[in-house]
């Protein structure tokens, strides 16, 4: 072993997972800042574009100089959000010198927002375009869509989809930054029981989010440890 592998695999990776409401991503946008005031550069994918008005507020408070440090991806397709997952390399000629460019890569944490939700507006994107022709194809053969209302996509389409996914997340922990990702509790099917167990068992801590509303009508948000380096609790 390296000395430097030590670096590499020494780093905080951290999940997030409760429903909508939680403080998931307000409580990422808090760390973002925290990382910016101290001069790390952080990537925020964010799935949704939902995020302005959390930003506007978090991010308020800090300098230009801070603000900087922040770059924010609005990754509103599954392609883009799995490609800034991944991160890569691209050479750039100037004049005689070839430069070879970092995307996705070159910072002291990543954030992956909705993870879950992600998940979900790829699997709506697509069932809306087979409903809306009418039929699908599943290895060359041709299936009709007889009923839209109770008609389901078939894992086939998503199956691939989650393995996209594990595959990234197994990327980014080979590479040098912090790693936070964000998730609604995924639904209890086969498919995606299998991919969030895969998640929990990548992340050094997991912790589920809640949020209760008080008989005074003000709202309480506290969060259970589900997993925090590699024990259950």
């Amino acid at each position: 072993m390296r000395r430097e592998d030590f670096n590499k695999n020494i780093k905080e990776k951290m999940l997030f997972e409760g429903p909508s409401g939680t403080g998931k991503t307000k409580l990422s946008m808090i760390i973002t800042s925290i990382y910016a005031m101290n001069d790390k550069k952080v990537l925020y994918i964010d799935p949704e574009k939902g995020t302005d008005k959390d930003a506007e507020k978090t991010f308020g408070c800090l300098t230009d100089k801070e603000l900087e440090n922040i770059e924010m991806i609005y990754a509103t397709n599954i392609d883009i959000y799995l490609k800034y997952m991944f991160g890569w390399t691209e050479d750039k000629s100037i004049g005689s010198q070839i430069n070879i460019v970092q995307h996705g890569l070159n910072y002291d944490l990543k954030i992956c927002d909705g993870l879950g939700t992600e998940i979900e507006l790829y699997k709506t994107k697509l069932s809306r375009k087979f409903q809306e022709q009418g039929y699908y194809e599943i290895g060359g053969k041709r299936f009709e869509i007889n009923n839209k209302d109770t008609w389901v996509l078939p894992y086939q389409f998503y199956g691939k989809l989650y393995d996209q996914i594990k595959e990234a997340i197994v990327v980014m922990l080979d590479h040098k930054y912090d790693i936070i990702a964000t998730m609604h509790p995924l639904k209890q099917t086969e498919g995606q029981q299998d991919l969030q167990q895969h998640i929990y068992g990548k992340f050094d801590s997991v912790i589920r989010l809640n949020k209760q509303v008080l008989p005074t009508g003000f709202p309480k948000w506290n969060g259970t440890i589900v997993k925090n380096r590699g024990r259950e609790s």
